[in-house]
């Protein structure tokens, strides 16, 4: 019994020695997520890569991975809250000359910007007296989308307003392209008749123009009635951008995107524009993600910048966190100046006025 004893503490002796000389900078830590962009409540995986370059296993490692706190786990999961998110710790065995790789499925419900912090490893000698510890610090973001707002009331209110916008195609007419003439009926005015045509066919004539006007609309969002503490409401305000601009192109509408909103990570301007057409929503999307209370500009200002910068006939859609006096006065202002047509979205009702 005390031979194998004595053995046993030599093997131990020679095993602690031996781990003592573990190099940290044999063991690589890699850590990477599958999307930088995703829809809310949609899955993503989050992949720590561990690779063993000494010859010697690596028995007990510790693998703790900093995920947003608003992630989504599963029940099985085991993790810490902390103030930098969520701590996930996992425990495996690396061999010798392995790499293995750790695999999370998860997803955020959260619209918005969410850091992921990095992940590290820890651990130690045979014996357990002395912890090693690595960190991968490359920090990395996923961008959530907002949601599709599913609201009657804002929907029947685009159906209506887009039927005016459709009308208005066939009241503009294009005084170039001409489709050709017909007869004089008395209604038109004078600067249409078509004197050669006239002349030859011994009647008065009229040119007939092509209805080729494609009436485009401004998609205003203004977060400046959001408090930094209301963050559903501006949730609500993006979920509503994103629905009208995708109504819109589904009806082949041409729309400029503007807001007064700093979007996170980002920097400041006096206002962010995007043009949305079919299949080029992404620009949106992202845009939408990274919209943050904190607003550049007025109201006002940011109506005045967008009618420069776009077509001057274009319409106006206006969404708003709450329709209050100074919101008010200042679209019928800027309708009475301009003579637009102006749809007023509020999300305080989540009812369009």
């Amino acid at each position: 019994m005390l031979p194998l004893l004595i053995i046993l503490i030599a093997l131990g002796i020679i095993l602690e020695t031996i781990s003592l000389k573990r190099d940290p900078e044999k063991v690589d830590l890699d850590y990477v997520i599958s999307t930088g962009v995703t829809e809310p409540g949609a899955p993503f995986h989050v992949q720590t890569v561990i690779t063993n370059k000494s010859r010697m296993p690596v028995s007990y490692m510790v693998v703790r991975e900093i995920l947003p706190e608003m992630t989504e786990l599963s029940d099985d999961a085991t993790f810490q809250t902390k103030h930098d998110g969520l701590h996930v710790k996992n425990v495996c065995r690396v061999k010798g000359r392995q790499r293995k790789k750790l695999t999370l499925e998860t997803s955020i419900n959260k619209r918005g910007v969410h850091l992921f912090r990095g992940a590290s490893i820890e651990f130690g000698d045979f014996l357990g007296f002395r912890e090693i510890s690595k960190k991968v610090t490359n920090q990395q973001e996923i961008i959530v989308y907002p949601e599709r707002l599913e609201n009657p009331g804002l929907i029947d209110a685009l159906a209506s307003f887009c039927g005016d916008i459709a009308a208005q195609r066939y009241l503009i007419r294009d005084p170039i392209l001409s489709a050709g003439c017909r007869e004089y009926t008395g209604r038109e005015p004078m600067k249409d008749i078509h004197w050669l045509q006239s002349a030859r066919r011994g009647e008065l004539m009229v040119r007939e123009f092509e209805y080729n006007r494609q009436v485009s609309v401004n998609v205003i969002l203004d977060v400046g009635g959001v408090s930094l503490q209301d963050d559903d409401r501006l949730d609500k305000c993006c979920a509503a951008a994103r629905t009208i601009c995708e109504k819109l192109v589904e009806k082949s509408v041409p729309v400029s995107f503007f807001t007064n909103a700093v979007l996170w990570r980002k920097g400041n301007k006096e206002a962010w524009r995007c043009e949305v057409s079919s299949g080029h929503t992404g620009g949106l999307l992202e845009g939408l993600g990274r919209v943050s209370s904190h607003a550049c500009g007025s109201l006002e200002k940011l109506l005045e910048y967008a009618i420069h910068e776009n077509d001057s006939a274009a319409s106006f859609i206006v969404i708003v966190p709450e329709g209050g006096k100074y919101e008010r006065d200042t679209i019928e202002r800027f309708r009475r100046i301009t003579g637009q047509e102006v749809l007023l979205v509020q999300m305080e009702t989540e009812d369009a006025a």
